[in-house]
């Protein structure tokens, strides 16, 4: 390792968030802890706190991180796919990133603010990009749909992949398991580009 003197700040901030990162995919999010991250990156508590103004602010820097990466992933799973397949592919892009990240997609939603504080700008605009991503890859299959049903799709369809994706988790990644929720996925994702090629009234 270099020695301190020769990080920058933002090469410190670097190696705190990967290290935090380390910590909740091997362990889980229970045990981030601040003095744990120090050890790990070879700087003292203070030094982290002089980058992070807490402990809740560091835990939303890397919460949009995954996001942001869980982004690119469903990007990247969508690319040279045709219109309905792409929702598949999606969905089951989704699932993949769970099961390679559970810790810090756990994370996403384990952790929440303590009433009464903000949350930051900058989190939310990496939490709406991925809702984003999903509401434009909805608004292709019929570009007819009005902003309110594409909209209420987009929604339902999340909750959806988040609600299987946790019910995987909690049974256990066996391969059983994970073939049975992909099947699973399949079978929404048929059912929403069939909802979403439905003439409005």
């Amino acid at each position: 390792m270099a020695r301190r003197s020769e990080h920058s700040r933002e090469e410190i901030k670097e190696m705190i968030l990967l290290a935090a990162e380390g910590i909740v995919q091997e362990f889980g999010f229970s045990a981030l802890k601040v003095r744990k991250i120090a050890a790990d990156i070879g700087y003292t508590v203070g030094s982290i706190y002089m980058v992070f103004s807490g402990m809740d602010d560091l835990i939303m820097h890397v919460k949009a991180r995954t996001w942001k990466k869980l982004g690119s992933y469903l990007q990247t799973s969508m690319a040279g796919s045709d219109t309905q397949k792409t929702v598949e592919d999606m969905l089951l892009a989704y699932l993949d990133f769970v099961t390679a990240n559970e810790g810090g997609w756990r994370m996403l939603f384990e952790h929440q603010l303590p009433v009464g504080k903000v949350t930051p700008e900058w989190y939310l605009q990496s939490q709406e990009a991925v809702l984003l991503l999903v509401n434009q890859q909805v608004k292709q299959i019929n570009s007819s749909n009005s902003d309110l049903k594409v909209n209420q799709l987009t929604r339902v369809m999340m909750n959806s992949i988040q609600g299987l994706s946790m019910q995987l988790l909690v049974i256990g990644l066996s391969e059983k398991n994970i073939s049975s929720a992909k099947q699973d996925i399949v079978l929404l994702a048929g059912c929403f580009v069939s909802e979403c090629q439905k003439v409005e009234p």
